[in-house]
């Protein structure tokens, strides 16, 4: 088979269009690993993490150790379309009601802070 010069000529302005290309769009998406998905939104990596699902995470490969990427598009329209939860309170953390019959009390330990 044999190719026309013009035919030639497309097929190479084309492959230098692809290669002009930014690595990370050849798909369309640029996808980011959760540490860039984390400093863009300002929040923790391990937050990324835990919303991955909301952020539309892409998982590389099937097992339970596949690497985790971000569309960064998706990612920040998701996270700003997404609710808010409530700031907590700074300080300690209150201990959960106890469950313990009226009159019983617990035992403190030695690392107990509460003891006094």
């Amino acid at each position: 088979m044999d190719l026309d010069p013009e035919d030639v000529e497309a097929i190479a302005a084309r492959v230098v269009e692809m290669l002009d290309r930014p690595v990370g769009r050849r798909g369309g998406a640029r996808l980011v690993t959760a540490e860039e998905v984390a400093e863009l939104l300002g929040v923790k990596r391990a937050w990324v993490y835990a919303h991955q699902k909301q952020l539309q995470a892409v998982r590389l490969g099937s097992g339970p150790k596949a690497r985790l990427r971000f569309d960064l598009d998706k990612a920040a329209r998701a996270f700003e379309s997404a609710p808010r939860a409530a700031p907590r309170p700074a300080g300690r953390l209150r201990r959960p009601a106890s469950k313990l019959p009226p009159g019983v009390e617990l035992i403190q330990g030695r690392g107990s802070r509460d003891a006094g």
